[in-house]
């Protein structure tokens, strides 16, 4: 295990992933922050075509704006049921070659994909890519991947922001991510906080 730092950001905005992060951080750092709790408002350009270069693009970005040792993360959407041309990837909310459409345009794209494929066939699995980099410019980059199952008809019950929860969820409940009851939802958190430890863990031991 490397030895214990001063300071560790997470590189995001999202007080929730910070939190998240930091409870399994802290075994590393004496304090655990986000880049708001920094004041840093600007952002890199996102301009790989992976989740581990988008990683270690925010990564080195973070590291170089605080001089700070940065974990940050970078997730695509892989499908079974499409060709390695046609994968939605890093570019999940790219429909129709517009990029960032809105909600529903989003989950209407998907609802009429996953409709035309047999049940048997509707899984994928989301890719995180997670990033550590130092600001004299060490990298090292690990991946995971949390299986899914689509369902059609989609959920009715639907989380802002967050459209494809309503069409697809963890093969293990066999339902939408939008429909999991809470104690779902936490054993799924405990077993995904499992799996992100172990990288986390695998990464931090070579700094």
């Amino acid at each position: 295990m490397m030895r214990k730092v001063e300071k560790i950001v997470v590189a995001s905005g999202n007080p929730a992933k910070v939190e998240r992060y930091g409870r399994i951080l802290s075994q590393y750092a004496r304090e655990v922050v986000g880049i708001k709790d920094l004041g840093i408002a600007d952002k890199p350009k996102e301009l790989g075509d992976t989740a581990e270069k988008n990683a270690e693009i925010k990564a080195r970005f973070y590291a170089d704006r605080t001089g700070l040792l940065v974990l940050s993360e970078d997730e695509a959407l892989y499908v079974d049921f499409l060709p390695e041309n046609q994968q939605p990837g890093v570019y999940v909310r790219r429909v129709d070659g517009i990029d960032e459409v809105d909600d529903g345009r989003l989950l209407a794209h998907w609802e009429k994909i996953v409709a035309q494929v047999p049940e048997s066939n509707r899984t994928g699995r989301w890719h995180i890519a997670y990033c550590i980099a130092t600001p004299h410019g060490k990298v090292k980059t690990v991946g995971l991947d949390h299986p899914i199952v689509f369902f059609s008809p989609s959920s009715q019950v639907r989380i802002p922001g967050w459209p494809m929860s309503s069409l697809e969820g963890p093969i293990v409940f066999h339902k939408p991510h939008s429909e999991l009851t809470e104690k779902e939802r936490k054993l799924n958190d405990e077993k995904a906080n499992k799996a992100i430890q172990e990288k986390l863990e695998e990464l931090m031991s070579s700094f």
